[in-house]
């Protein structure tokens, strides 16, 4: 027998550690890199293989189970049930769900008032009770279904108690049609509490309130309809539409977030979701809240942790009650042929059914202007740019607008002309080009207006109002709504824009905005919007190309702006971003406009431009001629070279009531003072401009 040495035992003993580092690493390496851990957890599962598989999943719901391959539901009748298991789909899809009936299980839900509702679900599941679905990929989901009673309806369940959904990608189409008293929809769950963690949802939903007797509630949320649950890093792209006789509450991510029961507090979570798209909706009622935004819809409590959550989101608000707001796309395209470029007439005629209805007209895919169909029969005319050739022309259903059947469409060369007013900010329109509008239009002649920016800078709450006063002036001057049109780019933001060296950078408005806005409430929205269906972002790029999409499609003879000498930064990039874009698309185009600018703003603050009125002993006020906005810049054009037209006693008498109507700049608020002196100094025998011809 050979006595091992102790250099043996050493060599032993340090081999054996050494095994055991290595394994420990791989193991390590195993669990940290390969999810080693889940893959041995998850080999105990039931396998699911195959549509019949699971199906019989509703036979034992609180099993664990996993698939082991893609399963098409296509053609199948799924019926909901209650899932309180583990549903793994390790990396695999379920297509093709469809459901069209309620499940069997009824929970508790809760309005705004904490009103208490036994309430019908349905879903993938009814009812997820801590439950666990993780690592699937759920597409092209159809859920349709009907109900007398409350109900609330998602993709993967309609209700979800303290349950946790993560790493799922889920897309497809809830649809709702309901009337008693509290309903909704969710892209994953109609309502409910629990964790939803690196969820991704595209999804389209539609909720409809057949009864417009009973004042209820509606809840739509691009992942949860109401509720208080975390959401963790998800991403939503949704495409909603909700139909409300009663109280709407629509949010990106959460119709309503809420705890409950009453006194029920919850340290929830919030933080690093993105949500994208838009809701379509009307809330039909005396006492209107019409809560809708790119997060949450309304929110009645305060989640612990709410962070780097950011919604590019477009609230569309309707007024159209007797419509059923539908994501389905209703157009009629015509063709012409033309024999040369130029403006053209086109008659259509029309039968709607309906109520008064608008479309949005497109040529060649631009988007022009909406269109103004009345109840009944009749022909509309509206004038066009054509080019020489093969043109289309479109006229596309813009939801809650309408439904109409048109018949035959002609064509003739028009003898009119355009003048587009691009105007800074709402009343920038009227101080320059009251006059010039009055003339324009009594000669038979088109005028339109864009807006670029849409009057956010104390607030967004100013869009509304400044819109309203700029319509209700422009009406007095006999320009009608629909030729007034938003770029809806932030208030004091174009110097930023369009000086910025990264054309793509996206800037913040004062109000907190990144994306263009209209206004809604009174059926504007913004350019880009109507062009695409989708909102734009403050940055240089999308400013510049929004306004090069709209020349192009109205092609107007005659632009005026204001002046690039202008100690106001708008003002002056206003005529910078129209003259760039002459520039590129004249020399691109057979296209060839006047460009006309005029001056608001004097050369700098100091100077006291224009001369206030002064008034007769009558009270009457004594109308004299603009003089010179630069008088000592040696850079700005002659005032001698200025074209100058002369209003009558009546033009100037429509411009001063045009100008009574901005009255959140005349009157002092809280946030600014007032400018009434300044505003009616624009009351002057003449109006001024300088031509650029290109």
């Amino acid at each position: 027998m050979v006595k091992e040495t102790g250099n043996n035992k050493r060599t032993k003993i340090l081999l054996a550690c050494f095994i055991a580092v290595v394994l420990g690493m791989l193991v390590f390496i195993g669990f940290f890199f390969f999810d080693l851990g889940h893959k041995i957890e998850i080999m105990g599962y039931a396998k699911i293989s195959s549509a019949e598989e699971l199906q019989a999943i509703a036979g034992k719901p609180d099993g664990k189970y996993r698939l082991t391959g893609n399963i098409d539901m296509q053609g199948r009748e799924w019926t909901p049930f209650t899932f309180n298991g583990v549903l793994d789909g390790d990396g695999h899809e379920i297509s093709n769900l469809t459901v069209t009936s309620l499940g069997t299980a009824v929970r508790d839900t809760y309005d705004g008032n904490m009103k208490c509702y036994s309430t019908s679900l349905t879903g993938m599941f009814d009812v997820m009770e801590g439950a666990v679905v993780r690592n699937l990929t759920l597409s092209s989901v159809n859920v349709d279904v009907e109900a007398d009673t409350p109900c609330f309806a998602g993709m993967l369940a309609g209700y979800m108690g303290d349950s946790k959904i993560s790493n799922c990608n889920i897309s497809g189409e809830v649809r709702l049609r309901a009337h008693d008293r509290m309903f909704g929809v969710g892209g994953v769950t109609g309502y409910g509490y629990g964790t939803l963690e690196h969820v991704d949802a595209h999804v389209t939903l539609v909720c409809v309130d057949t009864d417009r007797l009973t004042m209820d509630e509606q809840f739509m949320g691009g992942l949860v309809g109401a509720g208080y649950p975390d959401l963790i890093s998800c991403n939503v792209n949704i495409d909603g539409y909700g139909s409300e006789h009663g109280y709407a509450h629509n949010g990106g991510a959460i119709g309503m977030y809420m705890f409950y029961p009453e006194g029920n507090v919850y340290p929830g979570r919030l933080t690093g979701n993105y949500i994208e798209g838009k809701i379509t909706f009307f809330e039909d009622n005396e006492d209107r809240r019409a809560y809708c935004s790119g997060m949450i819809g309304e929110q009645m409590d305060n989640p612990a942790e709410f962070s780097e959550n950011y919604a590019s989101f477009q609230r569309v608000e309707v007024y159209n009650y007797d419509a059923e707001l539908l994501p389905e796309e209703r157009s009629e395209t015509f063709e012409y042929k033309a024999a040369k470029q130029g403006y053209y007439d086109l008659e259509v005629q029309y039968v709607n059914e309906g109520t008064d209805a608008t479309y949005g007209l497109f040529v060649n895919d631009r988007f022009c202007k909406k269109v103004y169909f009345p109840s009944g029969e009749g022909t509309v005319t509206e004038t066009v740019f054509l080019e020489k050739g093969d043109n289309q022309v479109k006229f596309k259903f813009l939801p809650g607008d309408g439904n109409i059947s048109f018949g035959d469409i002609s064509f003739k060369e028009s003898g009119k002309s355009v003048t587009l007013i691009v105007a800074p900010h709402q009343d920038d329109e009227v101080f320059g080009f009251a006059g010039t509008i009055q003339k324009t239009i009594a000669e038979g002649n088109i005028v339109k207006v864009l807006f670029l920016t849409n009057g956010d800078y104390f607030g967004a709450d100013f869009t509304h109002i400044r819109m309203a006063e700029s319509i209700s002036a422009l009406s007095l001057l006999g320009v009608d709504k629909s030729d007034i049109t938003m770029l809806g780019y932030g208030d004091l933001s174009l110097e930023a824009l369009l000086s910025c060296e990264d054309p793509d950078q996206v800037f913040q408005s004062r109000s907190g905005w990144s994306n263009t806005n209209g206004d809604s409430s009174q059926n504007l929205f913004d350019y880009h919007f109507l062009n695409t269906g989708v909102t734009a972002d403050y940055s240089a790029s999308d400013l510049r190309n929004d306004f090069r999409e709209y020349i192009l499609a109205t092609r107007p003879d005659r632009i005026y702006t204001t002046s690039e000498f202008e100690w106001h930064t708008d003002h002056k990039y206003a005529f910078l971003l129209a003259k760039e874009t002459l520039d590129a698309v004249t020399k691109e185009t057979d296209y060839h406009p006047v460009l006309c600018s005029t001056a608001i703003h004097g050369e700098s603050l100091d100077v006291d431009w224009p001369e206030l009125l002064t008034f007769n002993s009558d009270g009457t006020p004594v109308i004299t001629g603009f003089t010179d906005p630069f008088p000592s810049s040696a850079n700005a054009p002659d005032w001698n070279n200025a074209v100058k037209i002369t209003l009558t006693d009546e033009e100037v008498e429509k411009k001063r009531s045009a100008i009574g109507a901005f009255a959140s700049q005349n009157e002092d608020c809280d946030l600014y003072d007032g400018t009434k002196e300044y505003n009616y100094s624009f009351c002057k025998r003449n109006e001024f401009y300088w031509e650029f011809s290109y």
